[in-house]
C-alpha cells in the first residue's frame, strides 16, 4: 500500500500497529545490567502515514532483572522476562494509539469479517471440551466479591457466552459512545485479518519493546521510575485492592479512551505497561510475534477450566 515500504508484509497490533522498513533483528550477548539506549541516526522517512510515528529503532536492553516472584506482584517484572540483552532494531512506523472499536467496525463493515469469539467452536478443535461449553463467547474479568489468592487467575476470569468485541461483557454489553475506546475481545488470527486489510503487521517483540521503553533504560515504568510523578496518572493502572474493588482514582474503572494519558518519549505513542489492570482487564490486547519463530511472544491464553481457549491477550513491557 505504501511503495516506500521494504516489506510487502502487513500486519496489526491491536494497540499498536506498525509498518516495518526492514526485517533485520540482531541480538548481542546478554548482560546482567541495563545499558542506555542508542537511537539509530537515520532520518525520518517521509511522508509521514497518518496516525502513526516514527520509532528510530537502534541498540538497547530488552527484558528485565526478574525478582522471582514478578508472576504475582507489581511492578516487579514477569519471571518470562529475562534476561536482560542487548538488542538492535531497525526504524519503523507505530500507530500512536490503540487500535479503537471505530477503526476496527470500518474493518468489518468493508470485509464482513466475523471475529474468533462470535464463532461457535467445534468438537474438532476441542475434542476435550464438554458440549455446553462449544459456544461462542470470550473470557470477562469477573471480580470476586471476596479476596483470593493471585496465582490462580480463573478466581478473576470466566469465560461468558456471547461476549465479543461488539459486547465485551457479554450480551448485556455494548460499544455504543465507545468509539474512541480500544477494541477488546480480538484473537490472534482477528489481529491477522485487519491487518492484511489495514496494510501493516505486527511488530516483532523486540519491536514492541523498544517502542514502549520512550527511549528509556531500565526503568520501572515507560516513563520512569515513579509511578505518579507530580501526582499525575501516567497510564490506567488498577487502584484499591485486586481483583476485589478498583478505587477508579484514576477517573477509570475499565479500560479507557484512547489518549487519556500522557505519551512516551516518542511522541504520541501511548504509554504502555504491565499493570494489574492492563494485565487483568485486557485493555488493549498487545500482540506481538517472535521474529524467528512467528509466534506469539509474552502472551498468555485466558481460558476456563475445560472451557475452549478463544481469546489470546498478549503484553508486553
Amino acid at each position: 500500500m505504501l511503495s516506500w515500504v521494504l516489506s510487502n508484509i502487513r500486519g496489526l497490533v491491536v494497540a499498536c500497529l506498525c509498518i516495518y522498513a526492514a526485517i533485520a533483528h540482531a541480538e548481542t550477548p546478554a548482560s546482567s545490567t541495563f545499558a542506555p539506549t542508542i537511537p539509530n541516526k537515520t532520518s525520518v522517512p517521509s511522508p509521514a502515514p497518518e496516525g502513526m510515528v516514527w520509532i528510530p529503532g537502534g541498540e538497547f536492553s530488552m527484558g528485565a532483572a526478574i525478582s522471582g516472584q514478578g508472576s504475582h506482584e507489581m511492578p516487579m517484572a514477569s519471571n518470562d522476562s529475562g534476561p536482560v540483552h542487548r538488542v538492535r532494531v531497525d526504524g519503523f512506523w507505530m500507530d500512536a494509539t490503540a487500535v479503537t472499536n471505530e477503526q476496527f467496525e470500518k474493518f468489518v463493515k468493508a470485509t464482513g469479517y466475523i471475529t474468533i469469539a462470535e464463532r461457535t467452536p467445534t468438537k474438532e478443535e476441542f475434542p476435550t471440551a464438554p458440549a455446553e461449553n462449544l459456544v461462542a463467547g470470550s473470557v470477562v474479568f469477573a471480580p470476586p466479591n471476596h479476596e483470593v489468592a493471585l496465582n490462580d487467575h480463573y478466581q478473576w476470569w470466566s469465560y461468558v457466552k456471547g461476549a465479543n468485541w461488539r459486547h465485551p461483557q457479554g450480551p448485556q454489553s455494548d460499544i455504543k459512545g465507545k468509539e474512541k475506546y480500544p477494541v477488546v475481545q480480538i484473537a490472534y488470527p482477528d489481529a491477522e485479518a485487519y491487518a492484511r486489510w489495514a496494510g501493516k503487521r505486527l511488530p516483532t517483540e523486540a519491536e514492541f519493546e523498544f517502542a514502549a521503553r520512550g527511549g528509556l533504560s531500565g526503568k520501572t515504568y515507560v516513563w520512569g521510575d515513579e509511578f505518579r510523578p507530580g501526582g499525575k496518572w501516567m497510564a490506567n493502572t488498577w487502584q484499591g485492592k485486586f481483583p476485589v474493588k478498583n478505587a477508579v482514582e484514576d477517573g477509570y474503572a475499565g479500560i479507557a479512551p484512547v489518549k487519556s494519558f500522557p505519551p512516551n518519549g516518542y511522541g504520541r505513542l501511548i504509554p504502555l505497561s504491565l499493570t494489574r489492570k492492563s494485565a487483568c482487564i485486557a485493555a488493549a490486547h498487545f500482540f506481538a510475534t517472535s521474529s524467528t519463530a512467528h509466534a506469539t511472544s509474552w502472551a498468555h491464553a485466558a481460558r476456563a477450566k475445560s472451557t475452549p481457549a478463544r481469546i489470546i491477550s498478549g503484553f508486553a513491557a
